[in-house]
């Protein structure tokens, strides 16, 4: 009977995780969470296997990929002094091995945020932001979305610099052209489900060139706890809260055609 009411607990964990990815992000009255993040180089990066099931507004099903090496740590940042509502929030960056393009080949999408609204062609699969702790080792993950991030082209570089700051430093940065943009998942993870908890708030990824000292923060995300050195240097990431809009697809007057236009 205990067994029976764990796996019905989870089926419904599940259920509202789908629901999220597959209701209009506006229609759930859910406030824009204006978060900057920039990222910070693992100097000590090591391959550690895993493989996990996702799910987001491209993968409409749960598809397998491994992830591999955490690869950056992601700081909030103040951008000319911009709020960060929670400051334990952290994430971390995970290499997926398999770059899978979206179902159906690349999307195009339009993109809206601080610098602008353009349209953007988004390709395939390359890593995964996990939400992490810094400095505190508690065992229970922070309540915020996994996403999963895409190479993505056709936004070009804000025409200005913008001052940049966390507890460690402080910069000025001009972004180049998006590179990548982080959609919010469902992540299931050793028998654990992970539904996004904002499905309004993406993240469009601007290349920066900073340089920091280094720094050894103990990290905890869902997948290890330990010690990772990290120090910024070219490249680096500047992730800017953005909303995304999918484009229709032709359906001209073909049937399945209009079928598409329903899940899309």
């Amino acid at each position: 009977m205990r067994s029976l009411s764990t796996h019905l607990f989870r089926m419904l964990i599940v259920a509202c995780g789908l629901l999220l990815l597959s209701v209009p992000a506006r229609a759930q009255g859910q406030p824009y969470n204006p978060t900057h993040y920039w990222s910070y180089h693992n100097l000590q990066p090591f391959a550690v296997p895993q493989p996990i099931q996702v799910r987001d507004q491209f993968f409409r099903q749960p598809v397998t990929v491994t992830v591999d090496t955490l690869a950056r740590f992601l700081n909030w940042v103040h951008k000319n002094n911009s709020a960060v509502p929670d400051t334990f929030v952290h994430y971390t960056w995970w290499n997926i091995r398999e770059k899978l393009p979206p179902p159906g080949g690349p999307r195009e999408v339009i993109v809206t945020n601080q610098f602008g609204s353009y349209h953007v062609q988004v390709t395939n699969l390359e890593f995964l932001l996990a939400p992490a702790w810094k400095n505190r080792p508690d065992p229970i993950a922070p309540l915020a979305n996994h996403y999963l991030c895409y190479r993505a082209f056709g936004f070009p570089a804000p025409p200005a610099g913008y001052d940049l700051r966390d507890e460690w430093r402080v910069d000025f940065q001009i972004p180049k052209d998006m590179r990548y943009l982080c959609t919010p998942c469902l992540k299931q993870h050793f028998g654990q489900i992970f539904p996004p908890v904002d499905t309004l708030t993406h993240l469009a990824v601007y290349p920066i060139n900073p340089f920091s000292d280094h720094f050894n923060p103990l990290v905890s995300d869902q997948f290890q706890t330990l010690t990772v050195p990290v120090q910024q240097f070219p490249e680096e990431y500047l992730f800017v809260p953005s909303e995304k809009v999918e484009l229709p697809t032709d359906v001209k007057k073909s049937t399945w055609g209009r079928v598409k236009q329903i899940y899309r």
